[in-house]
């Protein structure tokens, strides 16, 4: 056995190196660093180069190199030595074994780091792909304008599948349609006289829209307007005061009139060309302005003004949506014909200081009071009584 190997594998042991990693950090073979401990002195090279490999190895485990250089040249022979004075420096070791050690500290501010850089590229991402409007040009007509034909060419380029929405107000008119795959577009629409709003919609397949308007005024042609054609208003009388009643709108127009209106509301002209309206309106002053028109654009206009005066209570009752008992008493007195069952469609009109309607099914019993309307008087099936009094 060797001393001077003992202590060499017994330091290097301590300090938990192994000979393949010793001769890593010193850069002598590990044959020779076997040698050395295992007292094979046979296997090293010359005196000179052992004590050199020696020294450098005592060094780099810590230990007395003079020291341990005189035992080596005591076990292998010969005289000692001089000594040499210790060197300082230490020889190059790379500490390989800790380039794997995990350090929290080094290592959660890089992830940090490249968790920002990844959100950061998503979010510019999103705002590339998603933030930015498809593409949408209206190239006919290519601004607001002018045109004398109702149909219009709406033509444009938008992105390749895109899905376009037209529409056209006043209407609306709506008109769905896909691009090609070069992203053009065409479609004709209908416009109304005078001024027409367009709104070009376009969706991509991203879910992105984006859309562009357009003004246009049709100026329709001009037709020829016959003559105005004949209109008799009969009743009300211009400046009547009507108490306590409806107010009937009655008259006649000649065969030319194709079409007739109460405020706006169309009224059935017989064969004989007259026409009759009734009105429940709330007292005050009240107006009926009667428009007659031809079918060639004639028209003529009557204007006639009342007022509506309530000195009593005025119940109109209107049997509607089934059958109903009813029974009506007029300032204490059961109103003879009442107290039976009324069938859907049929009325009656009640006047006095107090008028009391009782009714078998609320619901199909409707009623006016002078001249407001009171929807049903209960629910379907109900036994209802309401009292009404003059105002």
């Amino acid at each position: 056995m060797s001393k001077l190997g003992d202590q060499l594998r017994a330091q290097r042991e301590r300090k938990g190196i192994t000979l393949e990693q010793a001769a890593g950090d010193t850069r002598i073979r590990e044959k020779f660093l076997k040698a050395l401990e295992d007292g094979d002195y046979r296997s090293l090279p010359g005196p000179v180069y052992t004590r050199g490999f020696l020294r450098n190895y005592a060094e780099y485990l810590d230990l007395e190199t003079d020291e341990l250089v005189v035992l080596f040249q005591q076990e292998r022979g010969g005289a000692p030595p001089e000594p040499t004075p210790k060197r300082t420096f230490k020889p190059y070791r790379p500490v390989v074994h800790q380039s794997f050690i995990f350090r929290p500290v080094v290592f959660v501010p890089v992830l940090i780091i490249a968790f920002v850089g990844l959100f950061l590229g998503y979010i510019y991402y999103q705002f590339t792909t998603f933030a930015t409007l498809p593409k949408l040009e209206i190239t006919d007509p290519s601004t607001d304008g002018l045109v004398a034909s109702g149909d219009l060419l709406v033509r444009g380029v938008t992105v390749p599948g895109g899905r376009v929405t037209v529409t056209v107000y006043p209407g609306p008119e709506v008109l769905d349609l896909r691009s090609g795959d070069d992203g053009n577009f065409g479609v004709t629409v209908s416009l109304n006289p005078g001024s027409n709003h367009l709104v070009v919609d376009v969706l991509d397949a991203a879910g992105k829209t984006n859309h562009v308007s357009r003004t246009i005024q049709y100026q329709a042609p001009a037709t020829a307007i016959g003559p105005a054609p004949q209109l008799i208003v009969d009743q009300p009388a211009a400046g009547a005061t009507l108490t306590n009643v409806s107010v009937l709108v009655s008259g006649h127009v000649d065969r030319s009139v194709s079409r007739l209106l109460i405020n706006n509301i169309a009224v059935a002209v017989s064969s004989e060309g007259t026409f009759q309206s009734r009105y429940y309106l709330p007292a005050g002053p009240q107006s009926f302005r009667v428009t007659a028109q031809t079918s060639s654009g004639g028209t003529v206009e009557e204007t006639r003004n009342v007022v509506v005066v309530y000195t009593a209570a005025v119940v109109n009752v209107f049997v509607r949506g089934g059958d109903t008992w009813l029974l009506a008493t007029v300032d204490g007195a059961d109103v003879a014909g009442s107290g039976r069952v009324y069938k859907d469609g049929e009325t009656a009109a009640f006047i006095g200081k107090e008028v009391r309607i009782r009714a078998g099914n609320g619901a199909a019993a409707q009623v006016i009071y002078n001249g407001q309307l009171i929807a049903g008087l209960g629910k379907q099936g109900e036994v209802v009584e309401r009292v009404f009094v003059a105002q």
